[in-house]
């Protein structure tokens, strides 16, 4: 007998350790989880500043003139600086056109030429994003053709309609991940519960035995899985907020912290429903279960 006795504060102590570990194991899972969802989610709603990043990258080249004065160059200069479609823009000299050339080729094709510089001077445009669509550019050339002072106007429109057929790909495939990341999710964190629950079955079985409600016997499992999600949410938040500082250091304006807040609120209620919604089922599953059931 006294063995015995010896042996039941050894056997409370690994049963409490197990089903701590056991705990602790799910809710690592759930915020694993929740966090790949949330990361996935900010993706989703940065699609389209990823893509206006780059679109504006692609600059309109104005070629200029070179028969025409400084005067009217730096007159059309000032004028183009006041267009609305105009997000930035820098003029490059011939001068430095012919250094930027000189460094690219490795050889002075300027003294090749006996001193004589073919290259003209230019105005790389970086245009507003309401204007950065294929019509509204060739609309822009159109108008800025007619100055006398411009030579030539040339876009990329390759480089433009690879770059819009990529990220459309890219929107479809971040979209599609996403909601099968949402599936899982939901499969993930039911099952993980599930697995948890049913090492409870006998407890629930035996608190049904000697009488207690269905709330009762609900309760205390219902409360665990608040804590538990609660936990959970607050890591993979910690996470997604230290991984979205990182990648604002790294990429500057890309992420749309706008989006956040959703994105945290989004994974609060996930958590929390999948985790409430799936405890309580399986804890009504094994309340109105018969004995038999339980050993399968």
């Amino acid at each position: 007998m006294e063995q015995t006795e010896n042996q039941r504060p050894a056997a409370k102590k690994f049963y409490r350790r197990k089903l701590m570990m056991s705990t602790l194991s799910t809710t690592l899972c759930i915020s694993l989880v929740l966090y790949m969802s949330g990361m996935f989610c900010m993706l989703l709603f940065n699609t389209q500043n990823i893509s206006d990043m780059f679109r504006s990258n692609i600059k309109l080249t104005i070629t200029l003139n070179d028969n025409r004065s400084l005067a009217e160059i730096e007159q059309f200069r000032k004028t183009l600086a006041t267009y609305p479609f105009v997000r930035e823009s820098q003029f490059i000299s011939k001068e430095t056109a012919a250094e930027e050339l000189k460094e690219d080729l490795g050889e002075d094709f300027v003294a090749i030429l006996d001193g004589n510089n073919p290259l003209l001077s230019r105005i790389e445009v970086k245009l507003a994003d309401k204007y950065a669509t294929v019509d509204s550019i060739k609309s822009l050339s159109s108008r800025l053709k007619k100055n006398p002072v411009v030579d030539e106007v040339n876009f990329p429109h390759n480089v433009w309609r690879n770059t819009t057929s990529v990220l459309t790909k890219f929107a479809t495939i971040v979209f599609t991940v996403s909601v099968i990341l949402l599936i899982i999710t939901i499969f993930f964190i039911s099952n993980t519960v599930r697995l948890q629950m049913s090492g409870n079955r006998f407890d629930i079985r035996t608190a049904k035995l000697i009488g207690a409600t269905n709330w009762n016997i609900s309760r205390p499992y219902l409360k665990r899985a608040l804590i538990q999600a609660g936990v959970s949410i607050v890591i993979a938040i910690i996470g997604l907020s230290i991984t979205i500082r990182y990648v604002q250091k790294i990429v500057d304006g890309v992420v749309n912290i706008s989006a956040f807040p959703a994105t945290l609120g989004m994974m609060a209620l996930a958590g929390l429903a999948l985790c409430l919604v799936t405890t309580w089922f399986y804890t009504r599953k094994y309340i109105m279960a018969d004995e038999d059931e339980l050993y399968y």
